[in-house]
């Protein structure tokens, strides 16, 4: 499937595998030139997809914004925070 073809599905996957099967032929003929510029690409496409491969993993926007939520839930003074307080000599 061609990448125009692929993109008309509007499935990322498709299309994100059908632009890599392309840049990895591209960057088996091209001139050394730009074979730097396209395995950069290639590369970046091919952790997009290991992205999505792996299912349940959190992205580190999701990380932080769970993060937040945390703090916004937790107690205003975090335990951690607390003095110890000594008792007053009489």
């Amino acid at each position: 499937m061609s990448a125009a073809e692929a993109a008309k599905t509007g499935d990322r996957r498709t299309t994100l595998e059908a632009m890599r099967d392309k840049l990895a032929q591209d960057f088996d003929d091209a001139p050394p030139a730009v074979v730097a510029q396209i395995a950069g690409r290639l590369s970046a496409i091919l952790a997009e997809l290991d992205e999505m491969a792996t299912p349940g993993k959190v992205s580190t926007l999701d990380e932080l914004d769970k993060r937040r939520q945390d703090r916004i839930a937790a107690p205003t003074i975090p335990e951690s925070a607390k003095r110890a307080t000594r008792q007053r000599r009489s």
